[in-house]
C-alpha cells in the first residue's frame, strides 16, 4: 500500500502461470478494499467508489492466461482501465509510458504554440524562464520512469525538446539542433532520465531517501582480499534472478547498479549532494557534446 495526502493505492503481484493464482489475488485485493471502506469511516476519511479504478499491468502472453476485467466490491463494480492516472504521470496496461508520452507532447506542443505566438515581444531570458515552467519542467517531471523505453518511443520527447530549443533561440525549423542544446546547456532526453535516475541512487546510498527507496538497492561490503573490484569505490550488488526479465529489467533495483557502475570512481566517491549533482550533470554534457 502506498499513500499520498488523500490518494490510497494498493499494489499486488500474482502469477498467472500458476492456477488459481489469480482467484486468489481478486479476493485478497476485495478484501482489503472492504476494510478499507470499514476503516476510514472510523476516521473521518470517505472512500469515493466513482473515483476508485483498478489497472492491470503485464506483459502481452500474461495477458492471454488473464481472464478477469473488473473487481466487485459488494454492489460496486470496479471495471479495469486501459490507463490511469498516477501523481500525474500516465500508467498503462504494459507500462510502456505511450499515453503519458503522448500526453506530455501534446501538452509542450500546446504551449509551444501559445508561446510562438508572443516570441517577439519577449527576451531570451523571458522565453527560456517560460519555457522552462512549461514545457522542459514537464519533460523532467517523473522521467525516472521512462528508463529502459526503447528510442523510439524517447524520440518523441526530444522532438519536443528540440522545439522547445529553436523557440527560445528563434532558430529556423530544420536548422541543426546541437548548437542549440549545447548553447542552451540542456541535456538530451536519455541522459536527464539517467540523471534523475542517478540522483535517486545517490540520495539511496547515503540514506536520503525514504525506506521504500533505499530498500531497492544493496551496498556491497569492502572484500578483505586484495581484489581489483575493493579498490573501485562504493559498488552495489545486482538483484538475484533465475531467469529473463521483461518489465523488472526497467525497475529502479537494476537500473541503481547498471548506471551507478558506468560512473568514474570520483563521482561516486562523493559525499556532498550539491556537488555530485554539478559534477554528474558536467559529465552527461561532456557525454553529450564531446
Amino acid at each position: 500500500m502506498h499513500c499520498y495526502a488523500d490518494d490510497t493505492q494498493l499494489y499486488l503481484a500474482f502469477s498467472p502461470n500458476k492456477e488459481g493464482d489469480d482467484t486468489i489475488a481478486i479476493e485478497a485485493m476485495r478484501n482489503c478494499i472492504m476494510e478499507l471502506r470499514v476503516w476510514m469511516p472510523r476516521n473521518r476519511l470517505m472512500l469515493s467508489e466513482d473515483k476508485t479504478d483498478f489497472l492491470l499491468i503485464g506483459t502481452r502472453q500474461q495477458f492471454l492466461k488473464v481472464n478477469f476485467t473488473c473487481i466487485t466490491v459488494r454492489s460496486e463494480v470496479i471495471e479495469c482501465k486501459s490507463s490511469l492516472r498516477n501523481l500525474g504521470s500516465w500508467f498503462d496496461s504494459r507500462l510502456n509510458m505511450s499515453v503519458h508520452i503522448s500526453k506530455l507532447c501534446a501538452a509542450a506542443f500546446y504551449h509551444l504554440h501559445n508561446i510562438s505566438r508572443i516570441r517577439r515581444f519577449l527576451s531570451f531570458d523571458s522565453t527560456k524562464a517560460l519555457v522552462h515552467a512549461l514545457i522542459t519542467s514537464r519533460v523532467d517531471y517523473c522521467n525516472s520512469l521512462l528508463y529502459g523505453l526503447p528510442a523510439t518511443q524517447l524520440n518523441k520527447i526530444q522532438r519536443a525538446l528540440n522545439a522547445a530549443s529553436r523557440l527560445v533561440c528563434r532558430s529556423p525549423r530544420y536548422c541543426h539542433i546541437t548548437p542549440l542544446m549545447y548553447n542552451l546547456h540542456w541535456l538530451p532526453v536519455n541522459l536527464r532520465m539517467r540523471f534523475k535516475v542517478l540522483l535517486f541512487v545517490f540520495k539511496a546510498i547515503h540514506s536520503i531517501t525514504p525506506s521504500y527507496i533505499s530498500d531497492l538497492i544493496s551496498v556491497k561490503p569492502n572484500s578483505s582480499f586484495n581484489l581489483r573490484s575493493s579498490s573501485a569505490g562504493i559498488l552495489l550488488a545486482f538483484p538475484s534472478r533465475k531467469t529473463k526479465r521483461t518489465l523488472g529489467d526497467r525497475s529502479f533495483s537494476v537500473a541503481a547498479p547498471t548506471l551507478w557502475h558506468k560512473l568514474p570512481r570520483e563521482l561516486r566517491d562523493l559525499e556532498d549532494f550539491n556537488s555530485f549533482k554539478q559534477k554528474l550533470k558536467t559529465h552527461f554534457f561532456n557525454e553529450a557534446y564531446s
